[in-house]
């Protein structure tokens, strides 16, 4: 899991808290005004090394990893407006 991957829930648009469950489970805070990290917890081991999902702390909805960084990355590209064309 990198340390800049930048997250967005799918169901309601957080930006800020999330709790991201891999092979290890951390709680992240970032700032959405410089796509960034602000803070998070120490990594702790899962008790389902299966799962893989991020969990929106406003919604509590839980989202695939992969979705979640997608709209992310989105996310941070509209916000600083290098929005990419193919």
């Amino acid at each position: 899991m990198a340390t800049n991957t930048f997250f967005a829930c799918p169901n309601c648009g957080n930006v800020r808290k999330f709790k991201i469950f891999t092979s290890n489970f951390q709680i992240i805070e970032q700032s959405p005004e410089t796509g960034l990290r602000i803070g998070e917890s120490g990594i702790l081991p899962s008790l389902r090394h299966n799962d893989t999902y991020v969990e929106c702390q406003l919604c509590l909805k839980k989202s695939d990893y992969d979705m979640v960084v997608a709209v992310g990355k989105k996310y941070v590209e509209e916000s600083q407006g290098v929005k990419k064309y193919n």
